[in-house]
């Protein structure tokens, strides 16, 4: 029987049970919980929640990568042994790709440097997702507020998201950026500037109109 000392650190870390991870859900009956109070130890609960199943599908995804990875070894027949896993684990096809594609971009973030393994417990389940479909100057500025120690959801991924598409784009005025970064206009009201100017073509956003009588 494998022991937990016998695993390797980071394994380990993902087995050990956390202390932060004793789920205390508040009495909704306890009448000296003040509703701001009841909804703040909620939010904490909920979060270790996500927290969890972030990690938990990350290292489902890993695992059957192994899976995969070890019935391309075979000869003839090769594949059948991992579709027989998924079925005894009822797990889809769909699924189990969509957890190894999960596993993949942690690990390359997390090799390429661009994620630290602390971080990835301040994202969101959903927030993550989205952020290993991001461009990889979104991920980077994504992963510099989770290094800070900012919670990260979808709304977040989604704000700093706007604001490197609205900073990039070459079709926003200079000086409408600085007001963006002055936070005097929005820059989440830019970014769908920015994209519908992208659909303009070259020739119509170049040049100006031209009267009738020309």
């Amino acid at each position: 029987m494998v022991q937990v000392s016998d695993l390797p650190l980071k394994i380990t870390q993902a087995l050990v049970p956390q202390p932060d991870l004793e789920l205390q859900v508040p009495d909704p009956t306890d009448e000296d919980l003040t509703d701001h109070d009841f909804l703040t130890q909620v939010e904490t609960v909920w979060q270790v929640c996500d927290r969890f199943d972030l990690q938990s599908e990350i290292w489902r995804g890993r695992i059957l990568r192994a899976v995969r990875d070890r019935e391309k070894r075979g000869g003839e027949g090769r594949g059948i042994g991992f579709l027989n896993w998924l079925q005894n684990h009822e797990i889809s096809k769909s699924q189990a790709y969509r957890l190894m594609e999960l596993a993949n971009s942690a690990d390359n973030m997390l090799e390429a440097g661009t994620l630290e393994l602390e971080s990835i417990n301040r994202f969101s389940k959903s927030a993550f997702a989205d952020t290993v479909q991001a461009e990889p100057e979104v991920q980077q500025l994504i992963s510099e507020a989770a290094r800070d120690g900012k919670r990260i959801t979808r709304r977040e991924v989604r704000q700093l998201a706007d604001e490197w598409t609205a900073m990039s784009s070459d079709l926003i005025p200079a000086e409408i950026k600085t007001k963006a970064a002055n936070n005097t206009i929005p820059s989440r009201y830019l970014a769908p500037l920015a994209r519908e100017l992208e659909k303009i073509p070259s020739e119509q956003s170049s040049h100006p109109a031209r009267g009738t009588d020309e």
